[in-house]
């Protein structure tokens, strides 16, 4: 039963997130699906209310280009964390204005919400809405999945780093 409701909770949280698609409603213009951001965990620290969690990750456009975009991302999650775990991998869609101009484009402070619960393998979500001119969203296209103990909720704050390009084989 416990199991059908963080599922369900987990579920909605991820259902939600093209609310934070679309960053400025101000602006004119929609946003487009630029491409997949996978990132795998490096590091992780847990001091219950602040952790933090470093993360190796590759961009990859839509336009089926040969060259993919490394960045680092460093997130810290102020809220309740009482997680244990090892690996975690995020996947999201990048959504950006139509007027994106390329590479390192997605560099910058992003900030939004996460969900996270584990037994054995863990389950979350995490949507976040930023980048240097924060017109850049990234929506959960799947859960994160890792292995771990424990539950987490709160408020993130993310910084991604372009480290550079290279040609995908």
């Amino acid at each position: 039963m416990k199991r059908a409701i963080l599922t369900s909770a987990l579920v909605a949280f991820a259902a939600s997130a093209p609310a934070f698609a679309d960053v400025n409603p101000n602006e004119g213009e929609g946003r487009v699906e630029i491409g997949y951001l996978t990132c795998d965990m490096t590091d992780s620290s847990n001091a219950i209310v602040v952790s933090e969690q470093k993360f190796s990750c590759i961009f990859s456009d839509v336009d089926g280009t040969d060259t993919s975009e490394k960045y680092t991302l460093e997130i810290t999650k102020y809220g309740v964390d009482l997680s244990i775990g090892d690996e975690e991998s995020l996947r999201w869609a990048v959504l950006a204005s139509s007027d994106y101009e390329g590479h390192g484009a997605l560099e910058g402070r992003y900030a939004g919400i996460s969900a996270d619960a584990a037994v054995g393998y863990s389950l979350g979500a995490k949507a976040l809405v930023g980048g240097g001119n924060e017109s850049i969203a990234l929506q959960p296209v799947s859960v994160s999945t890792g292995e771990g103990l424990g539950a987490a909720l709160g408020v993130e704050s993310a910084t991604l780093r372009f480290e550079g390009v290279e040609k995908d084989s």
